[in-house]
């Protein structure tokens, strides 16, 4: 995977040498070992990343490096675990609140309008307002419902529940259950 990292990293620091009238990429010695070729390309971007911010052409460095760090993750079998938000179940807030779904006794405060819940009030609060739709992974709902996860899919496709993203909509989960 390393030298497909290598392969863009370079194809971009040449560019930017280029740009930048900077040592060719030839004339640079290379490393002893492919984690230092790595290292040193990567310093490169960092040295060199507020320059490239205001380039035409940062959509698609950050496209290619977010599609490289996303693999690198996958084969290393690391995942980043997306925050879990619902809206504030005030009226005039617009607000969402973080929530850890595995500590439902948890207090959790709004940075909006400073109200603290815990997140089992906050959820039953949110829930009893019908107006207000909230989305949670599936994960969270089978915990909220005290079912499996495999339960929530079930219930999701036979009932086409809203989607977003991979969130779907908590109210029409326990709708249909």
């Amino acid at each position: 995977m390393a030298g497909e990292l290598l392969g863009i990293l370079h194809s971009w620091e040449s560019m930017i040498r280029s740009a930048r009238r900077l040592t060719p990429p030839a004339f640079l010695r290379k490393e002893p070992t492919i984690d230092q070729e790595v290292q040193t390309a990567c310093d490169f971007q960092v040295a060199h990343i507020f320059w490239s911010i205001d380039q035409d052409w940062i959509g698609d460095f950050y496209i290619e490096i977010k599609e490289q760090h996303s693999k690198g993750l996958a084969a290393a079998k690391r995942f980043v675990e997306q925050p879990r938000r619902i809206p504030c179940p005030t009226d005039d807030c617009h607000k969402f609140i973080v929530i850890d779904a595995d500590d439902l006794l948890k207090d959790v405060t709004c940075y909006g309008c400073k109200n603290s819940w815990s997140v089992l009030r906050l959820v039953a609060l949110a829930m009893s307002n019908p107006h207000r739709k909230f989305f949670l992974d599936v994960e969270a709902i089978a915990l909220w419902l005290g079912i499996t996860q495999r339960q929530v899919y079930k219930i999701i496709k036979a009932h086409n529940i809203e989607r977003r993203g991979a969130l779907y909509d908590l109210a029409g989960v326990i709708a249909h259950r």
